[in-house]
C-alpha cells in the first residue's frame, strides 16, 4: 500500500480485511494466545472522541470489536459532556469495549500512588459508561511503565509483556508506521498474535498520511483552543504555526 493511499477509513477497512484474509480472529486482551492468529484492536483517544465512531463502524461491519481508551483528565474533551457520552453509548451499541487511558504523568512516580489513582479513575469511568472497565492503557507512558508486569488498579494494562513483548505490537503513533507496517510485521508473517494500536484522528479525517491536514481538521472541529493541547500531545507540533517538526522524544505521543 502506497503511503498516500494509507490513513483513510477505506485504508483501515482494507488493512483489517487483509488481516482477516490471513486468518486473524478478533480477540479481547484477556483472551489472547501468543502463538495463535489473534488480533487485538486498540484505540487511544487523545484528542477527538467523535473520530472514534468512524473506525468503530468499520470494525463492526467486519464483525470485529475493539478496545477504545478514553482520558478522564484532558483539555481536549470532557468525558462527562453530552457529546462524549453519546460516543460512549454508540461504541457500546456497536459491541466495542471502553477502557481507561491513564495519564500517569499527572501523579507521583510511585506504583502505590498510580495504583490508587488509576483505581479512582476507573471507578469514575465505570460510573460514566455503566459498565466495568477491564483494561488500562497508559497515556504518554514513561519507559518505566513499558513492560511493567504488575496489574494496575487490579486490571491488566496494554503494556504488560504478554501484550507488548510476547506478541506482535504495531502502532501508528505520531501518525505514521514509523516502526514498520502491520502487514510487514514478523508476527503476521508467522501467524502469531498482534496488538494493533491506532489513533482514529489519523484515519477518520481521510488525510492520506498528511498529519498536519489531519490536525487541521481537529482544530476546525474543536476550535483554536485545542492547538495547545495538540502541541502537548503530538510530537513536534507547533501551536503557533500548525506545522510538525520531527523531534526525538522519550515519551510516546499520538
Amino acid at each position: 500500500m502506497d503511503k498516500h493511499e494509507d490513513f483513510t477509513r477505506a485504508a483501515y477497512r482494507d488493512l483489517l480485511g487483509s488481516l482477516l484474509e490471513r486468518g486473524y480472529t478478533g480477540r479481547t486482551f484477556l483472551e489472547v494466545a501468543p502463538n495463535r492468529a489473534d488480533l487485538l484492536l486498540r484505540h487511544d483517544i487523545d484528542l477527538w472522541p467523535e473520530a472514534a465512531l468512524e473506525l468503530a463502524q468499520v470494525e463492526h461491519d467486519l464483525g470485529l470489536s475493539a478496545d477504545y481508551f478514553f482520558l478522564l483528565n484532558s483539555s481536549a474533551y470532557d468525558p462527562t459532556d453530552k457529546d462524549t457520552q453519546a460516543v460512549f453509548r454508540q461504541l457500546q451499541f456497536l459491541g466495542h469495549r471502553i477502557g481507561l487511558h491513564f495519564d500517569a504523568a499527572l501523579y507521583e512516580d510511585d506504583l502505590d500512588t498510580l495504583d490508587r489513582e488509576a483505581a479512582r479513575e476507573c471507578s469514575a469511568l465505570e460510573a460514566l459508561i455503566n459498565a466495568p472497565v477491564a483494561m488500562i492503557s497508559f497515556h504518554r507512558p514513561a519507559r518505566s511503565l513499558l513492560g511493567l508486569v504488575n496489574n494496575v488498579a487490579g486490571r491488566a494494562h496494554t503494556y504488560q509483556p504478554r501484550f507488548f513483548e510476547q506478541i506482535g505490537y504495531c502502532s501508528d503513533s505520531r501518525g505514521g508506521w514509523f516502526h514498520g507496517r502491520p502487514l510487514d510485521h514478523a508476527a503476521v508473517a508467522e501467524g502469531h498474535a498482534l496488538q494493533l494500536l491506532t489513533h482514529p484522528v489519523w484515519w477518520a479525517t481521510d488525510c492520506r498520511g498528511d498529519r498536519e491536514a489531519a490536525l487541521a481538521c481537529v482544530v476546525e472541529a474543536k476550535g483554536n483552543k485545542i492547538k495547545l493541547t495538540i502541541e502537548q500531545t503530538v510530537t513536534g507540533y507547533c501551536a503557533e504555526t500548525g506545522h510538525i517538526v520531527e523531534k526525538n522524544m522519550l515519551h510516546k505521543k499520538v
